[in-house]
């Protein structure tokens, strides 16, 4: 069925779906100025995203009554797309329309928006209208997680950052090259492909994620590279490879990530910098020269982006289920598992443990998939997941699954220059003079308040009357003099 087009009384175009009107047939203007005016919203939004708007005669009342407000309309038919000029941005309803409002608005921004439909779009689309309610709940639900995460890990992650600049010696620096890069995950398809990365070493420079670390040394596999971005301590165990000598393996860690302080102070250590926190000030104040990395939920999302700009060559993804299996959720042996083992008892055996693992990983590991499967089509001509013709449970999108038969083919040519460690110099004999001189400073400004105290950054943004605004501007500041107490301390 088409859209009828046609002229209402007052001149403007108005338009119907069988007898069905979008907009008033006397004055669309009229009727679009009186429905925002009947919003009500009882906070300050950061974005406002309405559901089809169609002609969008709403969107100029929109902007006057929320001048500071992105705004954002989410189609759920091609047939206005000639209004979509009025707006900052605009969204198709469909698959990835969750992870395009996560991408483009943040967490922050969500968690701080107006949503509503054009109420005639919603009753001629229900389906569609349905379904773009559902995705954006699902963007909405997955802001308020990060948001959580961020608010419950900021201070572990300044802490970890203080900890990292303080006792780093020998820091590093990766020269780019032109060869292969197998990125080695630690999901339970790694264990088939070991006997391959060991037969094929020599083809590709091998950077193990923190968790795949344990399995291939027990394999005899030595990595060019481990990559730890995680602050959470479980990233540290991952780290720690009691019983294996590690002391001729370089690291790349995100300077907020949690690791081992004796490894900071012994191995050769690349450091990350995402540039958006308080890592990237003193990693400059140490005089610590970093590489810049892209923040993402999953640490094989970095590491993806990380490998892009290290070769001009292909990047093949080992081991990266992200889904639940019925057993392990990690290829064996794994270090979190060694540790969780030594309290199975008859009471709570291992089988009860490692079930209620996997019913607990189906959540994150979808978010981590759909970031994957949203990025597939910049990723896919150079990313690859390769495994021994493991059945995996869900596709990446566009990035194509190859098995090892194909890799050995893709790879055949010689002549590739691997990615090179290369040594720097520290330029302070004490960075702790350095950190306690900056601290001082960077907290008597907002610049990292939104780091610091997430949630009360959002609300005191959100807040509609200044005592609202000052409340929370306390609260901030008393948060933030006593957590400068406690970084001091580490010191």
């Amino acid at each position: 069925m088409e859209i009828a087009f046609s002229d209402a009384k007052n001149g403007e175009t108005t338009c119907a779906l069988g007898g069905k009107h979008f907009h008033s047939a006397y004055n669309p203007s009229r009727e679009a100025e009186q429905f925002v005016a009947r919003l009500s919203v009882p906070f300050n939004p950061s974005a406002v995203v309405i559901i089809e708007p169609a002609l969008s005669y709403c969107a100029s009342f929109l902007r006057k009554r929320f001048p500071h407000a992105m705004l954002c309309a989410v189609r759920t038919c091609t047939f206005f797309s000639a209004s979509d000029g009025a707006w900052d941005a605009v969204f198709a309803s469909c698959a990835t329309l969750s992870e395009q409002l996560f991408s483009k608005l943040g967490e922050e921004t969500l968690c701080s928006a107006l949503f509503f439909a054009w109420q005639p779009s919603e009753q001629l689309f229900p389906e569609a209208s349905g379904q773009a309610w559902q995705a954006i709940k699902a963007a909405v639900l997955k802001s308020r997680d990060v948001l959580a995460t961020r608010s419950y890990f900021a201070k572990r992650w300044m802490k970890n950052a203080v900890r990292f600049c303080a006792h780093l010696r020998h820091p590093a620096l990766l020269r780019r090259g032109t060869g292969d890069i197998l990125i080695a995950a630690s999901g339970p398809s790694l264990r088939s492909s070991l006997p391959h990365i060991a037969a094929h070493r020599t083809r590709f420079f091998l950077i193990a994620l923190s968790s795949a670390l344990l399995p291939l040394l027990h394999e005899g596999i030595t990595p060019d590279l481990v990559l730890s971005t995680d602050g959470g301590f479980w990233a540290k165990r991952h780290l720690e490879c009691c019983g294996y000598d590690i002391t001729h393996i370089p690291f790349a860690l995100a300077a907020e990530g949690a690791c081992p302080t004796v490894l900071l102070e012994t191995q050769t250590v690349v450091p990350l910098c995402y540039n958006d926190g308080i890592e990237a000030p003193l990693l400059s104040a140490c005089g610590l020269p970093a590489m810049g990395a892209v923040r993402n939920g999953t640490v094989s999302g970095t590491a993806v982006e990380f490998a892009l700009t290290l070769t001009s060559g292909n990047i093949y993804l080992c081991g990266l289920d992200l889904a639940a299996a019925p057993g392990f959720q990690h290829t064996q042996p794994n270090a979190l598992e060694l540790r969780n083992e030594a309290h199975d008892a008859r009471l709570h055996p291992k089988h009860t443990r490692i079930a209620a693992a996997a019913f607990g990983a189906h959540g994150s590991l979808a978010i981590y998939r759909d970031w994957f499967v949203s990025a597939s089509g910049r990723l896919a001509q150079r990313v690859f997941r390769l495994s021994d013709s493991y059945p995996f449970v869900h596709s990446l999108g566009k990035i194509q699954d190859i098995d090892w038969t194909a890799f050995a083919q893709n790879t055949a040519h010689s002549g590739q220059l691997f990615p090179a460690i290369e040594p720097t110099e520290m330029t302070l004999p004490d960075p702790k003079h350095a950190i306690a001189t900056l601290l001082p400073n960077v907290f008597a400004t907002n610049a990292y308040d939104s780091e610091l105290c997430p949630v009360e950054t959002l609300m005191q943004k959100r807040a509609a009357t200044e005592s609202e605004r000052h409340a929370y501007a306390e609260d901030i500041a008393q948060k933030k003099t006593q957590f400068l107490r406690e970084l001091q301390g580490l010191l």
